[in-house]
């Protein structure tokens, strides 16, 4: 799936980077399944963080940066740093975010 890199040429990521597909999924055809399957993961207009899409495709976090690094240094994704501090102490959204984790 890494093709033995170990290190994306120019795009680090980190685990709470949030990804979004660049490209619509009709354009996803030629790609290998899971290049295909990370980008359904992460349609927009939302994203998804790199976390949650190595959990749901049941793949270690290393490889799936590596990955994402692939997808995003081709122009195939969006990657937006993680949010401010000041964003993040919202308790509702801590909540929701907690009851959504438990529903996984």
């Amino acid at each position: 799936m890494t093709d033995g890199r170990t290190a994306a040429p120019r795009t680090v990521l980190t685990m709470d980077t949030t990804i979004t597909a660049a490209t619509p999924p009709e354009a996803h055809g030629g790609l290998p399944t899971e290049w295909q399957a990370v980008l359904a993961l992460c349609a927009p207009p939302g994203g998804t963080a790199v976390a949650e899409i190595a959990a749901r495709m049941r793949i270690r976090l290393s490889p799936m940066t590596l990955l994402l690094g692939e997808l995003a240094d081709r122009g195939l994704i969006h990657h937006r740093p993680p949010l401010e501090a000041a964003a993040t102490t919202n308790v509702h959204l801590l909540m929701r975010i907690r009851d959504n984790l438990a529903r996984i």
